[in-house]
């Protein structure tokens, strides 16, 4: 048992969907302390000491009637040497806890990463916030967003082919294959052995479906 979770439970949904009063939520406590919480099912307990313990009066009774009857607890036997009481947790009460629905799939295959730059943010943050071609740091403010392949072979608006640039990558690219325009940086300078190394095989992880951005 999660003690934190289910303390949390408790006092977020227990107490709230069974409209428990201060006392009520005072004697399930003391339940739970004396059975879940020191790992019994179930525990005996006398009805005078147990409202001494709590400073109630014996119709404490009615109180363990009530919880039994709204299924907090369950009086599994009476003797005249007290109540067998198991506590139950909010978990093993139907309807207590709210069951977290999954959220929708998201298809990213799907999604226009061109159209209105909306999504941005989540490029640039796969980018590193560089150009995806000369590795220049850039900004939302004065980045462009690139079709690795050209839009005249194909429109492909998917995330393996849309990418961050800086506005002197996106101008002269224009319809040139990627790995070529890569190779022309690296021989004018703007790429290193290792940098135009690295963009290669960033690129074949790009257009593999290797580097989905994170949209959350």
């Amino acid at each position: 048992m999660d003690i934190e979770t289910t303390l949390k439970q408790c006092e977020d949904h227990l107490f709230l969907a069974m409209k428990m009063s201060l006392r009520e939520r005072s004697i399930y406590y003391h339940l739970f302390r004396h059975t879940r919480l020191v790992g019994k099912e179930t525990a005996l307990f006398a009805i005078d000491p147990l409202a001494a313990a709590l400073s109630v009066s014996s119709s404490i009774r009615d109180d363990l009637r009530s919880l039994h009857d709204r299924g907090c607890i369950r009086i599994e036997e009476k003797s005249r040497n007290g109540h067998l009481i198991r506590v139950l947790l909010p978990l093993e009460i139907p309807g207590v806890v709210p069951e977290i629905q999954p959220a929708d799939a998201v298809d990213i295959d799907a999604i226009d990463f061109f159209s209105g730059r909306v999504h941005l943010l989540a490029l640039l943050a796969r980018e590193n916030q560089a150009c995806f071609y000369c590795l220049k740091h850039v900004r939302p403010d004065n980045c462009e967003l690139d079709h690795v392949v050209a839009r005249a072979v194909g429109t492909d608006n998917s995330y393996r082919n849309i990418v961050v640039s800086c506005h002197e990558c996106n101008t002269t690219k224009q319809a040139r294959e990627p790995t070529d325009f890569l190779r022309s940086l690296y021989r004018c300078g703007m790429l290193s052995q290792p940098d135009l190394e690295g963009r290669l095989a960033t690129l074949a992880q790009l257009q593999s479906g290797s580097l989905p951005p994170d949209l959350r």
